[in-house]
């Protein structure tokens, strides 16, 4: 049986969350850091509803940032479909070999080089699925969307009916994605917090802040072109 919405972002975000809230305490309280002066969050013994809920947000504020890179991934996985990657080999290639230089050399002199080269892979990653899906005016991502609604349509539940394999493949790897939202959400937490605890200054953790979630605004432009196209050719 599906989910309802909300038990998918529980479980995308609740562990995140709190890993979150954990990091800025880190990021807060570790001698060197530099933030120690520059982010108050109350004294650990004063233990306040107020303060609680304050961690809480700033906890799933950075969990929420963190994940950026994956709803890009997510809105463009269309080109990451091996059947595609083996048939334009070249292009993806190519994309991806120039999205990770110009993510490298857009960071690589404000954070230890073993970092840049992480967060130039994440980075790089996304900005190649966004020279590919310009490059092809977005006709694989709107193909991959338009099979992907019509496979989903056939298998919907009917009133009264038991639920129909297709249903039941559905929610599975819907649950699959999820679980495996969850760990990558933690693991990119863990970049994040790294990078920003070695950068060198607060101007160089907003710059870097901005290189991270500026990739994933591209997600808005796939949904706009999407909506333009279904509004000209609509499904039935």
């Amino acid at each position: 049986m599906e989910n309802k919405w909300w038990e998918y972002y529980a479980v995308r975000y609740f562990v995140g969350t709190i890993v979150g809230a954990l990091i800025i305490a880190f990021l807060r309280d570790h001698p060197g850091s530099i933030y120690v002066s520059k982010l108050s969050l109350g004294e650990a013994k004063e233990v306040t509803f107020l303060g609680v809920g304050l961690v809480a947000a700033l906890g799933f504020a950075f969990c929420y940032v963190a994940s950026a890179p994956i709803l890009l991934i997510h809105a463009a996985r269309a080109h990451i479909r091996w059947s595609e990657v083996a048939n334009k080999w070249l292009p993806s290639s190519t994309c991806t070999v120039v999205g990770i230089a110009l993510s490298g050399a857009a960071i690589w002199q404000i954070l230890p080089h073993w970092i840049a080269a992480v967060i130039a892979f994440v980075i790089g990653t996304q900005i190649s699925l966004i020279f590919l899906a310009l490059f092809t005016k977005f006709s694989v991502v709107e193909s991959f969307y338009r099979s992907l609604a019509n496979a989903r349509s056939k298998s919907m539940k009917q009133k009264d009916e038991p639920y129909s394999p297709g249903v039941e493949y559905v929610t599975s790897y819907r649950h699959l994605r999820e679980h495996g939202n969850a760990f990558a959400i933690v693991v990119l937490e863990g970049v994040l917090g790294a990078a920003l605890y070695h950068v060198p200054s607060i101007v160089s953790a907003m710059y870097f802040i901005g290189i991270w979630i500026v990739p994933a605004t591209f997600a808005w432009l796939i949904g706009s072109v999407l909506e333009s196209r279904f509004a000209s050719n609509p499904l039935p």
